[in-house]
């Protein structure tokens, strides 16, 4: 579409068809660099993973029906210990995880996450609170998540 506008000054032309083209070539280029975006390997499980813990939580994340399989991967070696900032008493610990999920879709994700647990008596309880971070999480496919 071409508009011609007559004013005082000249005569001037606006192709609405070539900014939408730009627009489009644009959108189409964006999502091919979004696409690029590959996640990161898999990581190996660092010294604090626990495989009954992981599995706890693996079942606590599918129990609702909208993922149908999960894998939590510790990788941190040490676990990081929260204490009262006035009393020093220990709160509770906290822990970096990767989490694989398969969504009743079909579509695999790969998740950076966060545990945390309280520290309750004498013990930490499990399976915790489960913190999704604010990372990108990532569509993989399911064979290399190994769901």
């Amino acid at each position: 579409m071409t508009c011609i506008s007559l004013f005082a000054t000249g005569c001037f032309a606006l192709n609405a068809a070539a900014g939408a083209a730009d627009a489009k070539e644009r959108e189409e280029r964006e999502a091919a660099e979004k696409a690029k975006k590959e996640a990161p390997p898999i990581p190996s499980p660092g010294k604090i993973h626990d495989e009954a813990l992981a599995k706890q939580l693996e079942d606590k994340m599918t129990e609702k029906g909208t993922r149908v399989a999960a894998k939590v991967i510790f990788t941190d070696d040490e676990w990081r210990i929260e204490r009262n900032e006035n009393t020093g008493i220990v709160t509770g610990r906290v822990g970096n995880a990767t989490v694989v999920y398969k969504q009743k879709d079909g579509k695999c994700i790969q998740d950076p996450s966060l545990l945390r647990q309280e520290f309750v008596g004498n013990d930490f309880v499990g399976p915790g609170t489960w913190a999704l971070m604010m990372n990108e999480k990532y569509e993989i496919p399911c064979e290399k998540g190994g769901l």
